[in-house]
């Protein structure tokens, strides 16, 4: 149960009160968070955060904008539950002398609890039953009071969902510059100073009047009024401290509420203020304005007045110190009026409003090019503004405005044709041209399924979209009416008559024939395009919080799809919900930065534009911050490659181009560029730190692969007879040694023992090259050492043999001759017996030679092994011990 107890206990105690008000105070308990679209908009209906805590806070508001707030937020619950308890009470807001804030409330309220809300669920206290009565629209309703709420009979709220219950806080701004206007110093002072606020004004959206030289401006919202006076004390501040070309003129200047006014200058007779006893430069205004400010500002009292003060008495404002201009610069962009004005409704296919959909210069462009979002980020963001100055330019004086806009999109140059481009893609969905892409598309699913395209089937239907992009309406009405007919079960024709109604007119019937190609498409991209184009259609219509509903239901279909979530976020633009439609363009923007530049540009985001393109500041000052830190890194990164890899290496060549791309984008001051750099740097970074890794992970390798071939070369070098002719050899073959051992040593993860490793490993190959070229001689020569032994001992025993046996033929010829009668051969071989016993002598050897040699090739490869091998077994015996 959460305690309002514990808000109460926040409060300071006032003891003496500078100032009493009475007002409404708002009890808010929400579940696990709650959505800062629903803070900020408490905040701009005038409400001031007075405690909080954890899942609970409690607000104060002056006025009975608090029951319109709360309406909307009903009505926005509707659409998007959350689980958030409201309750309203009368409270008292006290001021003490020191300008701090407390409050006070009847005693039944401090004790109250409540559980954690499941839904969106609105008490409004019955006292306040006539406040909430006097605004139309809202009715109320008795209810079951919750366990733990005080027992005072609460009523539930009913806003009518169609009424929009905008703030009722409107003020006119007051300048009056101080002297003799007929002085030279005055006119020339207060002219230049007037034309930075005259600026400031433009920029804002603000008109203004002037009498005399008196400026009179309207404030129509409380956010606008922060912006205003923020940038208004900033210009201020530079002027007289000299800060650029401004001169600085003195100037009186009041807020006072519009109070059912007119805005003319009938005004300055009105407002009862001594204007000689302001002080010039500081906007005074009302306290119970003046608290609406927020933090960003120091609330000074005056010294004129009744004694007797309240929250409607007079007081002055100054920024607080630290506080500085929260716009940015980058999204100052004033869109063309020849882009957002007009007296036609929305054109479905661009959204501007000086052209029908059959008039809309789009229908001549074919396929989604990415290319103009490129080009749209490669241009510095005040260039915006350039281009579309330049459009009016062009435009100045001439009455086709439609061919206008075609020029600029077939073939305009320059600033105002990259925004030209932009303006007609940013719709590009609901433009004919994804039609005929949808058609040849293969693909399942968007994004990326579009972009799988087939050829052309069939020829009756593509006849009729090109006579409908030609103009050609009633010929592409009869054309797609007989492919009705022949292909029944086709979605393609009813996808054309719905445009082709839409041109004619007829939204409704557009809408049902989508609904029906919906229904006979077949693959999730199909379905997701035509509920794409209902959901346009209802935007158009106005109905924006079905279209709202509807482009969810398309993004649900294609989660990757960022257009439906686009346009939901401005339907809700739309409906004045611009506080709430600003987390979803962050997160779109998060997933794909170009859509900064595309909100930058959107002319149908004109209701809530300011509100939409000060959050988005917010954005492109961090962008811009953490491009510039990333920046100011760019030459330490190039030298660490440097360091890390030697010149030439595969990868430092890709990284040297991948850093030229990312310097171009240095010099682009655009939240495209700004993001493209920050992550092009870090995942470089990681590129590196990978690379590295993997280069450490194949150094390990190779040094294995080094060091077994290293011993494979020493065993082989090893058994060379003659070991002094390798002073050479041990000289490669103890540099690689060396240098294995040192690599194993050290740490490869510093840049210059890495790269010094890298030296070293292709010193290493080079040399091993060297040594197993050797290898190869020393090879031979000890092979042959080991077959002449083999040959020599065999030859040895054999010769010995093969001596002792002619040694003893002839003495034994002789003896045995004796037996045998004469022959002729015997009596030949005894006279020449030592002639016969030489030849046999010689004879025998060669025969022995043969033997030997026939023998040493047989058993070499056998003798070989089982030596080598009886000497790796002795080595690996070694290494055990």
């Amino acid at each position: 149960m959460y305690q309002i107890a514990t808000l109460f206990e926040k409060f300071p105690i006032v003891s003496h009160s500078r100032m009493v008000n009475r007002g409404f105070g708002v009890w808010l308990v929400w579940g696990e968070s709650l959505e800062e679209s629903i803070v900020r908009s408490l905040s701009d209906f005038g409400g001031m955060l007075m405690s909080e805590v954890q899942n609970q806070a409690y607000w104060f508001f002056f006025s009975d904008d608090v029951f319109r707030v709360a309406a909307r937020l009903e009505i926005w619950a509707r659409l998007n539950p959350m689980p958030v308890f409201m309750q309203i009470m009368p409270a008292t807001l006290l001021v003490d002398y020191s300008l701090d804030l407390s409050l006070k409330v009847g005693d039944e309220f401090t004790s109250q609890e409540v559980a954690l809300p499941k839904e969106f669920e609105v008490l409004v206290h019955p006292h306040l039953a006539d406040d909430v009565k006097k605004i139309s629209g809202l009715n109320l309703e008795d209810v079951r009071t919750p366990t733990g709420i005080s027992r005072s009979g609460w009523i539930a709220m009913i806003p009518d969902q169609g009424l929009g219950y905008d703030s009722m806080q409107s003020w006119y701004f007051i300048l009056i510059p101080v002297g003799n206007p007929s002085d030279k110093d005055f006119i020339k002072g207060w002219r230049s100073f007037f034309s930075e606020i005259q600026v400031l004004m433009q920029k804002l959206g603000i008109h203004y009047i002037t009498s005399d030289v008196k400026v009179i401006l309207p404030i129509g919202s409380l956010s606008l009024l922060r912006t205003f006076l923020r940038e208004l004390l900033s210009v201020i501040s530079r002027a007289r401290n000299n800060e650029g070309e401004v001169h600085y003129w003195p100037t009186v200047m009041a807020l006072v509420p519009q109070m059912n006014m007119s805005f003319n200058d009938e005004i300055l007779r009105k407002v009862h203020l001594d204007w000689d006893k302001l002080t010039p430069d500081c906007p005074h205004l009302r306290y119970r304005d003046a608290y609406l400010l927020g933090d960003d500002f120091v609330i000074n009292e005056v010294r004129f007045g009744s004694e007797q003060e309240t929250v409607d008495s007079w007081c002055h404002v100054s920024l607080r110190k630290g506080i500085k201009d929260l716009s940015s610069n980058a999204i100052e962009v004033t869109i063309s009026r020849r882009v957002s004005v007009g007296d036609m409704d929305d054109c479905f296919y661009c959204g501007m409003k000086n052209h029908s959909p059959a008039q809309c210069p789009s229908k001549q462009l074919k396929g989604l090019d990415s290319q103009v979002w490129k080009n749209l980020a490669a241009i510095d963001n005040d260039k915006f503004n350039e281009g579309f100055q330049n459009i009016d330019l062009q435009m100045q004086g001439k009455e086709n405005l439609v061919g206008e806009f075609s020029k600029l999109v077939a073939g305009g140059s320059g600033y105002e044709g990259i925004i030209t481009k932009a303006l007609f893609a940013i719709n590009a969905v609901s433009q004919l041209r994804t039609l005929y892409m949808v058609w040849r598309s293969r693909g399942k699913e968007w994004p990326r399924g579009i972009m799988d395209q087939g050829p052309e089937e069939g020829e009756l239907i593509w006849s009729a979209f090109d006579s409908l992009a030609g103009g050609a309406v009633g010929d592409a009405e009869l054309l797609t009416k007989n492919a009705m007919i022949r292909f029944s079960r086709s979605y393609q024709p009813r996808a054309l008559i719905g445009f082709i109604e839409l041109e004619n007119g007829n939204g409704e019937q557009a809408y049902f024939y989508w609904q029906e190609a919906e229904r006979l498409s077949f693959s999730p991209l199909q379905q997701g395009y035509f509920i794409y184009l209902q959901g346009r259609m209802l935007e158009v219509r106005g109905d924006f919080g079905e279209a709202s509903n509807t482009f969810r239901r398309a993004s649900r279909l294609c989660p990757e799809w960022l257009d439906p979530l686009y346009r939901r976020a401005v339907c809700m633009v739309k409906m004045g919900f611009a506080e709430q439609a600003i987390p979803y363009f962050e997160d779109i923007i998060e997933r794909d930065p170009h859509y900064f530049n595309r909100i930058a540009i959107d002319p149908e985001l004109d209701r809530g534009r300011l509100t939409v393109l000060q959050a988005l500041g917010q954005l492109w000052e961090k962008a811009e911050a953490e491009a510039k830190e990333v920046a100011s890194g760019m030459d330490t990164l190039t030298v660490d490659l440097s360091q890390w890899f030697e010149e030439g290496h595969e990868f430092a060549e890709e990284a040297a181009k991948f850093m030229e791309r990312m310097s171009k984008l240095v010099k682009i001051k655009n939240y495209v560029a700004f993001k493209h750099l920050t992550s092009g740097i870090a995942r470089l970074t990681q590129e590196i730190d990978k690379r590295v890794e993997y280069e450490i992970k194949v150094i390990n390798k190779k040094l294995e692969i080094y060091r077994e071939e290293l011993l494979d070369i020493q065993r082989e070098a090893s058994w060379f007879p003659f070991p002094k002719l390798l002073t050479e050899f041990n000289g490669d073959f103890n540099y690689c040694a060396d240098k294995i051992y040192w690599i194993k040593t050290q740490i490869l993860n510093q840049a210059e023992t890495f790269r010094k490793t890298q030296q070293y490993l292709t010193g290493i190959d080079e040399r091993l090259k060297k040594l197993r070229h050797r290898l190869v001689t020393l090879r031979v020569i000890r092979d042959s050492t080991l077959f002449v032994m083999l040959l020599g001992r065999s030859f040895i025993w054999l010769e010995v043999i093969f001596l002792g046996l002619a040694l003893l033929c002839i003495p034994a010829l002789i003896y045995y001759s004796k037996n045998f009668p004469t022959n002729f051969m015997i009596d030949m071989i005894i006279r020449q017996k030592w002639e016969f016993q030489q030849g046999m002598i010689l004879i025998l050897s060669i025969l022995a030679l043969a033997i030997s040699a026939f023998r040493a090739a047989v058993v070499f490869e056998k003798k070989k092994r089982e030596l080598f091998l009886l000497e790796e077994e002795k080595e690996e015996e070694r290494k055990k011990k």
